[in-house]
Order: structure tokens, then sequence, then C-alpha cells
């Protein structure tokens, strides 16, 4: 397994990390029992994978996870998970976020959360959540209930990364870590927000780099069908019935393939979340993460052909 740094914190953080979230919910709509999501956290384990992102919403994640990684030593592995800071459509009360840590706290087994986000900060959110629970998330961290302070952005609602970049602009200081979506069809993050996350040390954790637009070609198709409306990707150049097929080949296996490797090459990116809870999965995407990055060629052409590129899902 490779490592990067996570920004500033100085944390050594494995290239891919195992999420609990997704589709499977850390197997929880797939039918995966507590037996077989334990033997997926040691496995993930044994490849040096030593970073668990979950969150109050994901189901019973997080008390799960803290099921799966019991016995391990604390120190081989670190916790990120996130607050929900809207009830419906009103903000939380005041002091909602310390029992919610407190809560995460007593469901992890734990006695720090290494990363603590606020879940998918909404595009005009922004200022009042940092006006309202920062200072308390301070007073957090400063009680040794957790460690770094971040947040993520709403993947389907803020494809171009608004708030990643206020995040990077208004207050870089104050973000340790701020997990996004970056992959071959939405690069948009690369224009501005990677660059200014390593020029302040903001540590950036890659979400969902392959999904539906890149795997599904219902979903594909439909996008491509928009960028043709709106002129602003040209796919004029691609085949249309397998639009990715001339990146499958030497030791690049498959589509999916390709799609971790390129989320991983940009400097920027600190980790890359998979969100599977199928072991034969896991285990592809670790090979996918330990090979060589995309020939420079391909990786030229991805960028070429999708660098405004700002997909929904």
């Amino acid at each position: 397994m490779h490592y990067r740094v996570l920004g500033r914190s100085g944390i050594d953080v494995s290239l891919l990390s195992l999420g609990t979230g997704g589709a499977s919910q850390f197997g929880q709509k797939t039918g995966v029992d507590d037996a077989g999501r334990k033997r997926l956290v040691h496995v993930a384990l044994d490849h040096g994978i030593n970073l668990f992102d979950t969150a109050e919403l994901y189901g019973r994640s997080e008390e799960l996870l803290g099921m799966a990684l019991e016995g391990v030593p604390r120190d081989r592995y670190l916790l990120a998970t996130k607050w929900p800071y809207r009830r419906g459509d009103e903000f939380a009360e005041a002091g909602a976020l310390t029992r919610s840590v407190e809560n995460s706290l007593r469901l992890l087994k734990t006695d720090v959360i290494d990363i603590m986000q606020f879940h998918g900060i909404l595009p005009g959110d922004y200022d009042p959540v940092v006006d309202r629970f920062m200072p308390e998330m301070k007073r957090l961290r400063d009680a040794g209930k957790i460690r770094l302070i971040g947040f993520t952005e709403m993947m389907t609602k803020d494809p171009k990364a608004t708030i990643p970049l206020k995040g990077v602009t208004d207050h870089p200081n104050d973000w340790d870590v701020i997990m996004l979506k970056y992959g071959i069809l939405n690069q948009w993050a690369a224009k501005e927000v990677l660059p200014l996350a390593e020029k302040h040390g903001v540590g950036i954790m890659n979400m969902a780099p392959v999904r539906q637009t890149l795997t599904r070609d219902d979903e594909r198709k439909a996008l491509f069908d928009q960028w043709r409306r709106d002129g602003s990707v040209d796919v004029s150049s691609l085949d249309e019935n397998d639009p990715f097929g001339w990146l499958v080949h030497d030791d690049v296996n498959s589509v999916i393939d390709a799609g971790y490797r390129f989320a991983a090459m940009h400097s920027g990116i600190s980790t890359v979340i998979t969100g599977t809870a199928n072991v034969e999965h896991l285990e592809a995407n670790v090979r996918s993460l330990e090979a060589e990055s995309l020939n420079v060629p391909d990786y030229r052409r991805l960028l070429e052909l999708f660098g405004n590129s700002a997909a929904p899902n």
C-alpha cells in the first residue's frame, strides 16, 4: 500500500481508505453479516488500509464499524466520521454536535475521533455552519475528543465543488481535511480547489470517484447527451458505444481500474475512498492503487477531454 501525508497534519494515510456509506452502507443493504464485516475490515488492515470513514447518517455503520474493529490496536487505524448539521429544514440546536460526538465515540468504541466532519454542506449553508458550529468543533478538539476538523461537500448538489472552494479560500487554516469528489468525469476540483488545498496544507479525501456515470451505460449516455447540448465537454471523438475502451490495455484491466488510478494521480489527493462491502471488490481496488499510474498519453487525453467536467454522480 502507498501512503500520503494528510495535508499539514503530518499523518500518513493509506492511498486507499474504506468507507461505510455508498450503496451498500457497510453491507447493511447487501446482506453482509457481522462476521463478513469483520473479515472485510481485517482484509483492509492486512492490505495496509489505515483509514475508515463512516457517518451518523449511514444507518448503524458507526456501531458496526466499532464492532468490526474491536480488538485491533488503536494505533493501526484512523477513524473519520460526520455530523449532519441540519435536522430536516432546520439547523441543529446548540450542543447537538457535542452530543453527537459523544455518541459516535461510544459507538466506535474509542476515546478520540481522528477526523470529525460536517456532513454534506449545502450551497448557501457554509457561512452559517462556520459561524454556528465551528467554535463548538474547536472546543471538542481542544478537549481531545477529536483531532482534525473537516467537512464534506454535497456530492449530487454541488458538482462544481463550490463549497470546497469556499473552504480553502475563506478559511484554509480552519479546515484540516475536506472530502470531495474528483474523478475522470468530474475534474472540476483540479481547477482551483486541489491546488489551493496543496498550498494551504488541507488534506483531501476523494469520495466515490468511480460511480454511475462511469460504469452505467444509461447514466453515461444521459450525461454525454447533456454535454452535447450545453457544449461544456466535447465527447465527439469518443466511440458512442465504448467511450472508454481505449483505457483498457497493458496492465489496466477495466474502466473501473482506470478510474481508481486516475482518482489518485493528482498530488492534491491524500486518499481515495472505496465504499464497497465486498472483499473481492476491495482487493481489486487495492490492486488498482498499488499498481502503476495510467500511462502519460492516456492521462493527458483524459485531462484534455474532461478537464471541464462536473458530473453530478
